[in-house]
């Protein structure tokens, strides 16, 4: 879509490689490929945004574990 901020590109890893790993250590490796991370933590009752960015990943966790994550 031109003049459209973002340009897709899809991650140089496959996102489900991410579940089960520690919160810090998915936002790092997102954070390297040139992405922008948003945590929401189960535990603490989130709320999401309802705008897609494709260059942002979304981390879904809980204690400190990735439970999901999704582009956008």
């Amino acid at each position: 879509m031109p003049g459209f901020p973002f340009e897709h590109r899809s991650p140089s890893f496959d996102l489900a490689e991410l579940i089960g790993r520690k919160t810090e250590d998915a936002r790092q490796r997102c954070e390297r490929d040139g992405f922008q991370v948003q945590v929401f933590d189960l535990d603490r009752h989130p709320a999401a945004t309802l705008d897609h960015r494709p260059n942002r990943i979304r981390l879904t966790t809980r204690r400190g574990v990735v439970e999901d994550c999704h582009q956008g």
